[in-house]
């Protein structure tokens, strides 16, 4: 009988988190409507020839589900579908804030702020490259929002891809695109700013606090890769997807840290996942066994020199790339094998609407 009845009272606290979370989600999704809806209203109130939304396809904010553009996700400069924030009246721009803001955590909005600012730094010191401005971050809505049917979102420019999906079952935030150039701005007022610092230097004291042995196991590299694994620069489309057969599980298991350097990995994740706001964030790092990840470090490992690390298990997967630059430029990413461009939560919500 005991056994039952905490049987039962396990059932019903499952339950009630998951209750607790469905709400919790349906609100994020709530305000993502609400500001998505009023960016559409502002767009087809603008349309016409003197309009500020442009007749070709790249300079039009709004695509359709299916529309294959939304799967090209960029994080260097280049042509994108979507309206540019040069193109947007003031207070589409301010609606355009209002809807990062419904995703991202406070920490995650003032992250993609910061590197959208380093680019005033970039264009100073890349004098006769590629022009460089916060006006070039560009908005692009696939579907329309409403809390009844699928639809997303991307917001997207240098070294930053939101790609969000939405759903009545949920919502995807991956692929998850945050970097930065420079890494650390070494002259000037901000000279010392460092965007993704503290997640360096986590991974960093992990690696070192680890015994000879299990160091030699981690760095199965002695220099960084170029790039990231698992984006899709230079690549032929065909090829975008081949990390989900290519890119194994490396280095080192967390199962066989201590617990001090097992909280170093939790921190690692609550500052890649925590970009988005608590109702989303809580739900994923819950879902993430640490004991299933992998840590591969490639590369050096004293700060300011060139290296990678690597966080990889069954789903979650995320890269940290600063090779460029003599290693002050960073690209990292978080990739889901389920949940990338809302797979998961479309195939549950097909299952669920036409069975």
């Amino acid at each position: 009988m005991n056994h039952r009845f905490v049987a039962v009272i396990a059932g019903l606290l499952l339950t009630a988190t998951a209750t607790a979370q469905d709400a919790a989600t349906r609100s994020v999704r709530e305000a993502m409507v609400e500001t998505a809806s009023a960016i559409v209203e502002t767009v087809e109130e603008r349309r016409g020839p003197q309009g500020l939304v442009m007749i070709d396809r790249r300079g039009n904010m709004l695509h359709t589900l299916d529309d294959a553009a939304r799967e090209q996700w960029q994080f260097w400069p280049a042509p994108r579908v979507g309206l540019p924030i040069e193109s947007m009246s003031a207070g589409q721009r301010m609606l355009v804030h209002d809807l990062l803001r419904s995703i991202l955590s406070s920490n995650g909005y003032l992250k993609v702020v910061h590197i959208m600012q380093l680019e005033t730094i970039l264009d100073m010191l890349d004098r006769g490259g590629v022009p460089r401005s916060v006006d070039h971050y560009v908005l692009a809505l696939f579907g329309t929002p409403t809390m009844d049917s699928e639809w997303a979102w991307r917001f997207e420019g240098h070294h930053v891809s939101l790609n969000v999906s939405v759903s009545p079952e949920g919502v995807s935030v991956t692929p998850s695109f945050f970097g930065s150039n420079p890494a650390e701005v070494r002259t000037g007022p901000l000279a010392g700013f460092r965007v993704h610092g503290i997640q360096e230097d986590l991974a960093r004291d992990l690696l070192m606090s680890l015994t000879d042995e299990q160091k030699g196991r981690a760095i199965i590299a002695d220099e960084p890769p170029g790039e990231i694994f698992t984006g899709n620069i230079g690549k032929p489309r065909e090829e975008w997807e081949a990390w989900r057969q290519t890119l194994e599980p490396q280095g080192i298991s967390v199962s066989e840290f201590n617990e001090m350097q097992q909280h170093w990995v939790r921190r690692i994740l609550d500052e890649v996942v925590a970009n988005y706001q608590p109702e989303l964030s809580m739900a994923r790092l819950a879902a993430i066994d640490p004991a299933e990840l992998s840590f591969a470090w490639m590369g050096s490992t004293v700060r300011r020199e060139p290296h990678y690390f690597r966080l990889q298990g069954p789903d979650f997967i995320f890269e940290y790339d600063n090779e460029q630059n003599m290693g002050n430029h960073v690209h990292s990413v978080w990739r889901s094998r389920a949940e990338d461009f809302g797979m998961d939560i479309l195939e549950r919500h097909y299952q669920s609407a036409h069975r």
